[in-house]
């Protein structure tokens, strides 16, 4: 493991990043790169029970012309100890202190010697053909600047939860068809001998995705490669423009906007699932980021982009955020997004989540009264079909989660 030194300017860009401010273009990934090197960069905090195994998947690829850049974001573990047991030059330290996920990578960014970059979280590993299929698709397509695949998810090594997940996670795909609109260019299996024959025949494409990411973000950061150059005119990660949600959706919508990208429907990572990243809180920031993102967004959008899909995709996003803004309490917040989301674009699950936001709090307060006295009569009919909508939490809220699954929301 090399513990490098910083030089005058990367120390300043570091400290620039942990600001969250945009780095200067001098100042970043300057030069054409190391041709052929993927530099990886591993965002790592207190990961020391798991880091290892996302590293040692990395070592482990077919491609093996490959810097790995852990980036320690503060960590109060042993993730140093852990990391400094690894005997591989390709394996680069650095320590800084906490600034976010974003920051974080902008400070891999800085370091960063390759002519490609890939972003690997600390909780995710890749599967041992990842790189050597990417690779050679920028070989056979050089106005590819991005390629990104399909994701497994795992709870545990060995445990694989959802084979193919992108499409789960990312609900945009469920607004936007990439096979349908695009021809594909060839299978995952003509690109590499090593991959497995489940995948063989999955297809791949390069295609321009611009308008498309309108519709939400379709690109997993754990799944993507990025050529520096086109790095280089689209920058770093901005969570200044998005307050702490959906950096990933404008860091890849920009990458996006500069021209052609590649997807490999094939999962070639598995995403590690924790309870924790189900939090609310989160997906509400998520929620709120993604308004900002899209609004950014369609202040700049092309005279090619219909009208359409931009109504429908404002009134999705204000339609997400006002049930996140529902389920944490905040009603009235919600109800002015249901409002702005009912004006773009009629639905009637938007419209009686509106409803709902409407309600006053000593409904719900009476309603649980009419439970607890209840509660001694399952046996009767109505009793039970009183119970069924009243049982086991807030009643709103439960409705509100219901109701959520059935929108086409951007995420």
């Amino acid at each position: 493991m090399r513990q490098t030194d910083l030089s005058s300017t990367q120390r300043m860009a570091l400290m620039v990043t942990n600001s969250g401010a945009v780095l200067a273009n001098d100042q970043f990934l300057s030069g054409v790169g190391v041709p052929g090197l993927v530099s990886v960069i591993v965002p790592c905090y207190n990961r020391a029970d798991i880091v290892g195994e996302t590293i040692d998947s990395v070592l482990g690829q077919s491609y093996s012309n490959t810097e790995i850049i852990v980036v320690d974001d503060g960590s109060t573990d042993h993730t140093r100890a852990v990391v400094a047991a690894y005997d591989d030059p390709r394996v680069r330290y650095f320590y800084k202190e906490n600034g976010g996920l974003s920051s974080a990578r902008n400070a891999g960014l800085t370091v960063a010697r390759g002519e490609f970059i890939a972003f690997l979280d600390s909780d995710d590993v890749w599967v041992p053909w990842k790189l050597a299929v990417q690779m050679e698709v920028f070989r056979r397509y050089s106005s590819a600047g991005l390629v990104w695949t399909d994701m497994s998810a795992f709870e545990k090594a060995g445990s694989i939860i959802a084979e193919r997940y992108i499409r789960d996670y990312y609900s945009a795909y469920s607004l936007v068809s990439l096979e349908k609109r695009n021809e594909p260019a060839g299978s995952v299996g003509e690109l590499h001998s090593e991959v497995p024959v489940d995948f063989s025949n999955s297809p791949f494409y390069v295609m321009n995705i611009f308008h498309e990411m309108f519709s939400g973000n379709l690109v997993h950061p754990s799944t993507a490669i990025v050529r520096r150059d086109r790095l280089q005119l689209s920058g770093p990660f901005e969570p200044e423009v998005t307050g702490a949600g959906a950096e990933d959706y404008h860091f890849y919508f920009r990458i996006c906007a500069h021209g052609d990208v590649a997807f490999l429907d094939a999962p070639t990572t598995l995403y590690r699932v924790h309870a924790s990243q189900l939090s609310s809180r989160n997906r509400l920031h998520e929620a709120r980021g993604n308004l900002k993102v899209l609004t950014h967004w369609l202040d700049r959008r092309p005279e090619t982009l219909p009208a359409p899909v931009a109504q429908r995709s404002l009134a999705s996003s204000h339609a997400w955020l006002g049930a996140e803004e529902l389920n944490s309490g905040d009603a009235r917040s919600a109800a002015r997004h249901f409002w702005q989301s009912l004006r773009l674009k009629r639905q009637g699950s938007t419209l009686w989540l509106l409803m709902v936001s409407l309600l006053p709090w000593w409904v719900v307060d009476g309603l649980r009264v009419i439970k607890r006295g209840l509660r001694s009569r399952k046996a009767h009919p109505v009793t039970g079909i009183v119970l069924l909508f009243l049982d086991d939490g807030n009643f709103i809220f439960e409705l509100v989660n219901t109701v959520q699954l059935a929108l086409n929301t951007t995420g």
